[in-house]
């Protein structure tokens, strides 16, 4: 899929980073304008030259102007002001400025959604000035630069929001303090997760579509400290994330959230040769079952629209969720297949140097592990698996990392030695074909 994103220089630029580093596989195309007024020829100019699947404008202002005065023949999306960026604009009004944040001026944010922020954070009863001004309107950059000006003379406001750039210069200029908003990384990456969920829906009629339903589930309850509790929760909710869009982005596919569900969208012959045979629905499941605190359910629907894929996606999670442990089901014409069937492992995945280089580790090492397990038992600490290969702790962190995230370690307690955070008892399971 090839997108276009237009907006001024800077802001584009930043987008430009965030895509290349978090979704690499999306084809991107980065188009300047130095003012929003410009932004509905640019983008007659794009959807003439017919080279791109979808255009992302850089924020609400060029977005607004262009509505109305383009049609559009191809998915359109925008970046929203979000919580995010207003947080990291009122830290850097604190740090920079010495803001109290009593009183502001912005133009574009919603107050209800600034107080919002400010309220998350102790600040209650801030005063907001906001622009009643319409980007139609003749002038609209000139009347909102005397808007600031007026607030922060007249209004005692001690910093001025903006999210554009011929604001925020000519006021910086004059020594008047203000901010400059971007947006923030998730929400670049929900809009192009957005724009692609468009263009698949678009594809509906090429071939047949498929959604993958994914549930998680946690429970701490066991921790007495509650801080440890929060932070293992906020923890685990953090690698799931980071897992199923991973999974998503290998699969080049759009992932949108409902509660605790996730949703992958993606088309069948993804879902067969990279989800299902590359290996991508069995590590998810893993990821699910590598301690009794974490489980993961997997729903697969196939159907010839998005609301029929996503339909059978929900039936056949509601049967994983049915089965009470770490499952998973597809549906295809009402047919459901249990995670059973997906297809037998080859047998090069049994072999001792097959699973060696799985691991990331080197044939000694795995010897040297297999011996520890088989001498000493294989419930262990890492400290005393370490002692017991010989090698560093370090090192042997790094292996059972490995081994968790293939599903071969679960956590069955902790341990106090004294002072100091209790170690973590794990119970290291390598397959009967390792071992023997």
């Amino acid at each position: 899929m090839k997108i276009a994103v237009t907006g001024p220089e800077s802001t584009v630029s930043m987008i430009r980073g965030v895509m290349e580093r978090n979704i690499p596989d999306i084809q991107a195309t980065y188009r300047c304008t130095e003012f929003f007024e410009e932004t509905p020829e640019m983008v007659r100019r794009i959807q003439g030259e017919k080279d791109v699947d979808a255009i992302l404008f850089s924020g609400p202002t060029n977005y607004a102007y262009t509505v109305g005065r383009v049609t559009p023949t191809v998915p359109w999306g925008f970046l929203p002001h979000s919580r995010t960026a207003a947080l990291q604009a009122f830290l850097e009004a604190i740090a920079v400025y010495g803001s109290d944040l009593r009183c502001i001026s912005v133009d574009r944010y919603d107050p209800e959604l600034l107080k919002s922020v400010l309220e998350s954070v102790g600040i209650k009863d801030t005063v907001i000035f906001r622009a009643a001004y319409d980007p139609e309107e003749p002038g609209y950059e000139n009347k909102l630069r005397e808007f600031h000006r007026n607030c922060y003379y007249q209004e005692g406001v001690t910093v001025c929001v903006t999210s554009m750039e011929h604001i925020h210069d000519p006021l910086l200029a004059e020594e008047i303090p203000c901010i400059r908003t971007y947006p923030a990384e998730e929400v670049i990456r929900e809009q192009v997760y957005h724009l692609q969920l468009q263009h698949f829906s678009a594809q509906e009629n090429r071939g047949k579509l498929a959604v993958i339903a994914v549930r998680y589930d946690y429970s701490f309850d066991d921790e007495e400290d509650p801080y440890i509790r929060e932070w293992e929760k906020i923890r685990y909710q953090n690698e799931f994330h980071e897992k199923i869009f991973s999974v998503a982005q290998r699969m080049g596919s759009a992932v949108f959230e409902s509660g605790m569900d996730h949703f992958i969208v993606t088309t069948r012959n993804m879902l067969t040769n990279v989800f299902l045979r590359a290996g991508e629905h069995r590590n998810l499941l893993q990821f699910g079952r590598r301690t009794p605190e974490y489980r993961v359910w997997v729903g697969m629907g196939i159907g010839d629209t998005m609301l029929e894929a996503k339909s059978r996606a929900n039936m056949a999670l509601n049967r994983s969720v049915r089965d009470r442990g770490s499952s998973s089901y597809l549906v295809e014409e009402d047919i459901q297949v249990a995670d059973e069937e997906f297809g037998a492992s080859a047998p090069e995945e049994h072999s001792f140097s097959y699973f060696a280089r799985r691991v990331g580790v080197s044939t000694d090492t795995l010897e040297r592990l297999r011996t520890a397990l088989r001498e000493g038992g294989n419930v262990v600490t890492s400290e005393e698996l370490a002692w017991r290969m010989g090698i560093t702790a370090r090192s042997v962190n790094r292996i059972l990392l490995q081994l968790e995230e293939n599903g071969f370690v679960t956590t069955v307690g902790k341990r106090s030695a004294g002072r100091g955070r209790p170690a973590r008892v794990m119970k290291v399971t390598l397959p009967e074909s390792i071992l023997t």
